[in-house]
């Protein structure tokens, strides 16, 4: 009798504690964004590219002892980094939280888009090349071998672009 009622205090003091809980709202952002925002983020993305590359290009002069192209790569990667702020600075104004962090991480997703349909079209001319070899079309394999490397040189350039732009594996390499 006594843990009854023991048990029947401790549902009643959970029930109590658990009436008491409010959920919070959800401080997700909106996903629709105005037209200006939405150019404003493109300027943005274009300014964020734009850095990583005169950042890229400053240390690869650094590299090759070429100090007067490396200062001039600096100071670009100066101003781009001033567009990035005054941009930043518009877009909380208008309500977007974090937009520099917000863009740089669209810039590494469509790195990653830009990726995969390269594989994916490097895949499709392997594939067509190993059906015109079974069919014995040779100039149509030599044709899809010409589109391979093609799309190979394309696939290296994406890879060298996501890796300026921060993303960390871009490809994944299948044996």
């Amino acid at each position: 009798m006594k843990t009854l009622g023991l048990l029947a205090a401790g549902v009643l003091i959970s029930a109590a504690t658990f009436a008491q809980t409010t959920t919070t709202p959800s401080t997700a952002t909106p996903t629709t964004r105005t037209p200006a925002e939405q150019g404003q983020m493109k300027d943005m993305r274009q300014d964020i590219r734009a850095y990583d590359n005169e950042k890229a290009d400053a240390k690869a002069a650094i590299n090759k002892g070429d100090f007067a192209a490396a200062k001039t790569d600096i100071a670009a990667a100066k101003t781009d980094r001033t567009d990035i702020k005054a941009d930043a600075a518009t877009l909380k104004s208008e309500g977007v939280e974090h937009p520099v962090a917000l863009a740089d991480k669209q810039v590494k997703t469509i790195d990653k888009k830009e990726i995969k349909t390269t594989e994916t079209n490097l895949t499709d001319a392997k594939k067509a090349e190993q059906a015109d070899v079974k069919s014995g079309n040779i100039t149509g394999a030599q044709a899809e071998q010409k589109d391979i490397k093609a799309d190979r040189k394309d696939l290296k350039a994406d890879i060298r672009e996501a890796r300026r732009d921060g993303v960390k594996h871009p490809a994944h390499r299948r044996k």
